[in-house]
């Protein structure tokens, strides 16, 4: 059986202020329950600050070398000739 946290912490009887820790599985928990008051705001995520044009601009190349290409195929290596150790000269 699986609990959601949400739903195993609405069967305990918590005190605003008060901070609770317990082992669990081996680790350490820690709950620190907040009043309404003392929920702290999210951080907004402000869209305007997101930049998604460059901030500098690149200039042209001056100059190059243009090279046309078409697709080839290349031939094959050359195939190794191994020595083995026993062969006589």
């Amino acid at each position: 059986m699986s609990l959601s946290l949400v739903d195993a912490l609405g069967q305990v009887d918590l005190e605003a202020g008060r901070v609770y820790r317990c082992q669990v599985r081996g680790n350490w928990v820690e709950l620190r329950v907040l009043g309404p008051a003392q929920v702290p705001a999210m951080p907004v995520h402000d869209e305007s600050d997101v930049m998604l044009d460059p901030w500098v601009e690149f200039p042209r190349p001056t100059s190059g070398v243009r090279l046309k290409v078409k697709p080839g195929s290349l031939p094959l290596p050359d195939v190794p000739e191994f020595r083995g150790d026993d062969d006589g000269p």
